[in-house]
């Protein structure tokens, strides 16, 4: 599998389902074709071709029975459904061999039947079943080559079929593809499925609920969609085609052979040949007319083609070799190019409609076609019409309306497209098919659309689809000045020259921001000294910014110039001029990685940021004017964010280890944060570093809280041991919980990660330990309350602080506790999400149920403890007195904790130190009550409400 990581883009970590789906699909596939070669042969050497329409007909009324029933309840799409199908399947199969030894003709319609509706059911199963284990980005990568497996067992199955009929009898087919069908089962049950959702049952019952008639509501939607009408018309149609064509290439072929045998080797080696050419198309041609044709050129293939096969039936008067010819084209291009450009029709349709009306143009269009197409027969058959040259006739017909609707939902297509990108409705740029004539002339159209997001959108989309080159430089001239500064960062990218011209001119433009960003990406791809001597007096300081940093990269200026001009520049402490500073370090100076202009920019990114320190909190007055149609900004960035963006932008580009402590600084501040972590994890031996900050006391605690998802974003081999080595000995909670939290990331981007069980068994035993200390304070706290407030003096009622405690006692045992299950998650691969859910509901079944899961996941030392704390039957701690706990939680209590219970034994008279720690404790206890505030004040009215009166918290 070593060759999948680069040619087919297979990931280590996806390569067993990808397998497992594959040998499945090719499994089932050989023994469908297996099946209905011999099905084929037999029922058409025994029964006339002209029973095949009743055949059609039955199998669409009955899938359509089954269709209804499996819509009125949950499908089952797990593997061991699907495995247990296989399995049934297999039986069945086999029990029709048997059958087939004396074969009547009920036999043979069953088997027509049988063999016509389960391939499709459990192929669709699987797939299902797929959907839930592969992500979409996952699926656009891996379905190509999973899909292959289903054509290559076509092509294998069509050959063990030929050998079949060679060596023993069609019959013979029948019991090796009941074989073949259990041996899928094996790699169906390799197949791995991820955690589920977490949605309760009873949630997704309420839902399905809410809407009883899900297939109407679809068709309303569809009709009122002209371009998913015409989708279903194309569907309809080219089903009716098709099954026709099938109709005509068997009838053809049992009028030639009448015998069984010869009949299966001649249907054997046909599929082989049609089958091997299939593949070719699936991996190379369908490839190619998509890269070169696009989308609505390639639905013209398959029906030209057809056409030809078609006109050549009737003109040879139905021979043999135009009936071959007919189905040939069907199944070379039906599953390959077809298939996929019918699929792609629906991209442009915005996610929701797509996913309520796909399903009803599949069961509309393929079983109502071959509903259709078997009446046609049937009625042809009547009167004595059914013949091949009549048949080929209304294929060549059909096959010409279907050419007609592909040529007419061109516009349609258009439109669809123009409303989702007006609409915003694309889920994401890696859905797009590749970009056809007609889709290029919408975008081309957008780029004139007075509204910027549709300019941007359109920019976008270009560049995703690698055709900026036909974005025009007259977008230049845009009055956006986001849709300018994109366009430039565009042409800079691919290098693109054509625009120098029109970029010039912009060096007297009104925003200085787009004046500089234009000489930057006019330097990046046509530098000129004389020029950047001229901007570098430029009466627009940024414009002189970038041309000074343009000269340094290229060593155009004397050092000790440089050196004054940048002194002079930071020395007028404006916001702008530095932030273009730093932008010009990274577009220039991102390849200088060593000799004295390296050190001449990474010692200026250090003086810029050391400059945005000192204009902390100044805010970003005068920024640039807005355009006509821009929206302005409410609230811009402080001076400082705007400067320390750009500054570590540059940081990043420039990769120097010195950077990183500058780069951890800026975690601290929200707005920083993703471009110092993109900049850290760019940086050699910034995971080395962050690694050190972790133990650093002098660092601030709002950066260490950061610094563990931070770590997460190095490879998951290499931050999981950073942050296991931490975990049990960090002693700020919120920092542990925080390395729990990157952990579980790390472990969802790779699911095979291994992670040590020593630090995480260690974390959750001294997790279970800080459990039952909570609960053994909380249950002093709530029992010895009533005891307390009868011994106070003059038996005032309990106090606010009291309550406090109580309810901080509480919340610290809950958080505690998903803690706890954040560790078991980690040790044991599994997601205690529904497990916690179940532990908080009201409902006594489903909490015996998380128990009861609890019980066979966890595993010992762990599962006597954990279950002692969430079980019914709970292990009651020790019972302590009530001003024991609070002198316990005085001396291992967190810091909240540790304030209040101080507050607490003031009230109680508690001595807990020397006089001096007394009075700075009590300086303490006023500043708490100044930071608590109004809750404070507002918690005690409610609780204060009277002489003697005691309300208690909840424990």
């Amino acid at each position: 599998m070593s060759a999948l990581d680069g040619v087919l883009d297979v990931r280590p970590g996806e390569r067993r389902n990808t397998l497992a789906a594959f040998t499945t699909l090719f499994a089932i596939t050989g023994g469908h074709t297996l099946l209905e070669t011999a099905r084929d042969a037999l029922f058409l050497a025994k029964l006339p071709a002209s029973q095949l329409p009743w055949m059609y007909l039955a199998i669409v009324v009955v899938a359509l029975f089954f269709g209804q029933i499996g819509g009125r309840r949950p499908r089952a799409n797990d593997r061991g459904t699907v495995g247990l199908a296989l399995g049934f399947a297999g039986v069945v199969t086999a029990g029709f061999w048997a059958l087939l030894g004396s074969p009547s003709q009920a036999i043979l319609y069953a088997l027509y039947i049988w063999t016509g509706l389960f391939a499709s059911w459990v192929t669709i199963q699987f797939w299902t079943l797929l959907g839930r284990v592969h992500t979409a980005t996952q699926a656009r990568r891996l379905y190509g080559i999973i899909g292959a497996g289903a054509v290559l067992g076509a092509v294998v199955g069509a050959f063990g079929a030929r050998l079949a009929m060679q060596m023993l009898s069609p019959r013979s087919s029948v019991l090796l593809a009941a074989g073949v069908f259990v041996a899928a089962i094996a790699p169906c049950l390799a197949v791995t499925t991820p955690p589920s959702d977490g949605t309760p049952k009873r949630r997704r019952a309420h839902a399905e609920k809410d809407d009883p008639r899900p297939m109407s509501a679809g068709v309303r939607l569809l009709w009122d969609n002209a371009f998913a009408r015409r989708v279903l018309g194309i569907v309809l149609v080219s089903t009716v085609s098709v099954t026709l064509a099938d109709y005509v290439f068997k009838s053809t072929l049992a009028a030639q052979i009448h015998d069984a045998r010869e009949l299966g080797e001649a249907l054997s080696s046909f599929y082989a040949v049609t089958n091997t050419f299939a593949l070719v198309a699936q991996l190379i041609v369908a490839p190619w007319v998509f890269r070169s044709l696009g989308v609505q050129r390639a639905l013209f293939l398959f029906p030209s083609l057809l056409v030809a096969a078609a006109t050549t039936v009737v003109l040879s008067g139905g021979s043999l070799f135009a009936a071959l010819s007919l189905k040939g084209v069907d199944g070379v291009f039906r599953y390959s190019i077809h298939r996929t450009s019918t699929e792609l029709l629906l991209v442009p349709v915005p996610d929701g409609t797509r996913e309520r009306i796909k399903p009803i143009v599949d069961l509309l269009g393929t079983r109502g076609g071959q509903a259709i197409a078997s009446v046609f027969v049937l009625l042809l058959v009547a009167v004595a019409a059914g013949d091949s040259i009549t048949v080929g006739a209304i294929v060549l017909t059909l096959t010409v309306v279907w050419v007609g609707l592909v040529f007419t939902i061109r516009q349609l297509y258009l439109d669809a497209f123009r409303e989702t990108l007006r609409s915003g409705g694309l889920s994401g740029k890696a859905e797009l098919p590749a970009l056809d004539l007609g889709a290029l002339e919408t975008l081309f159209a957008g780029l004139n659309s007075s509204r910027d997001v549709e300019v941007l959108a359109s920019l976008e989309l270009l560049a995703e689809q690698h055709r900026e080159r036909l974005i025009p430089a007259l977008i230049l001239y845009h009055p956006g000045r986001d849709v300018v500064l994109r366009a430039l960062e565009i042409f800079k990218e691919i290098g693109r020259d054509d625009f120098v011209p029109i970029a010039d001119r912009l060096n007297d433009h009104p925003d200085a921001e787009v004046a500089a960003a234009a000489l930057r990406a006019r330097v990046a791809v046509a530098p000129d000294r004389s020029l950047l001597r001229a901007r570098l007096e430029d009466r627009t300081p940024e414009v002189a910014a970038t041309a000074l940093v343009a000269l340094v990269a290229r060593g155009w200026i004397d050092p000790e110039e440089a050196e004054a001009r940048f002194t002079a520049a930071l020395a007028t402490r404006d916001w702008r001029v530095a932030t273009e500073l730093a932008r010009a370090v990274r577009d220039q100076g991102a390849n200088v990685s060593d000799g004295p202009v390296a050190l001449v920019f990474d010692e200026l990114l250090v003086r810029i940021a050391n400059l945005a320190v000192a204009l902390h909190d100044i805010p970003a007055a005068g920024t640039t004017p807005l355009a006509p149609g821009n929206v302005p900004v409410v609230a811009p960035a402080p001076a400082d964010v705007r400067i320390l963006v750009e500054v570590a932008r540059a940081m990043g580009a420039r990769k120097n280890p010195r950077f990183v402590s500058h780069l951890v600084a800026m975690l601290d501040r929200h707005v920083l944060r993703a471009e110092a972590r993109l900049a850290l994890e760019r940086t050699p031996g910034a995971l080395e570093a962050l690694d050190l900050a972790l133990t650093a006391p002098q660092l601030p605690r709002d950066v260490r809280l950061h610094i563990p998802r931070t770590i997460a974003t190095f490879p998951p081999s290499d931050a999981a041991p950073v942050l296991l080595r931490h975990l049990v000995h960090e002693k700020d909670g919120s920092v542990r919980f925080k390395m729990l939290r990157a952990l579980v990331k790390l472990r969802r981007d790779e699911p095979t990660l291994d992670l040590d069980p020593v630090p995480l068994t260690a974390a959750a035993e001294a997790t279970l330990d800080h459990v039952a200390e909570l609960r053994r304070w909380g249950l002093a706290l709530t029992v010895g309350s009533e005891d307390v407030a009868i011994s106070e003096r003059n038996a005032d009622p309990l106090r606010a602080a009291h309550h406090l405690l109580v309810d901080l006692v509480h919340d610290k045992e809950v958080h505690a506790t998903e803690r706890l299950f954040l560790l078991l998650g980690l040790l044991f691969r599994e997601d205690f999400d529904d497990v916690v859910r179940g532990l908080r509901s009201s409902d006594p079944k489903r909490r015996a149920s998380s128990v009861e899961l609890v019980e066979n996941l966890v595993q010992p030392p762990l599962r006597q403890r954990v279950v002692a704390i969430i079980g019914d039957a709970q292990v009651t701690p020790p019972a302590i007195p009530y001003e024991e706990a609070v002198r316990e939680m005085l001396a291992r209590g967190s810091g909240t904790i540790r304030t209040l219970a101080e507050v607490r034994a003031s009230e109680l008279g508690i001595e807990i130190g020397p006089p001096s720690e007394r009075q700075a404790r009590a300086s303490a206890r006023d500043e708490l009550a100044v930071s608590l505030g109004a809750r404070v004040a507002e918690r005690a009215r409610e609780l204060l409400e009277g002489p003697g009166k005691v309300t208690r918290a909840p424990a």
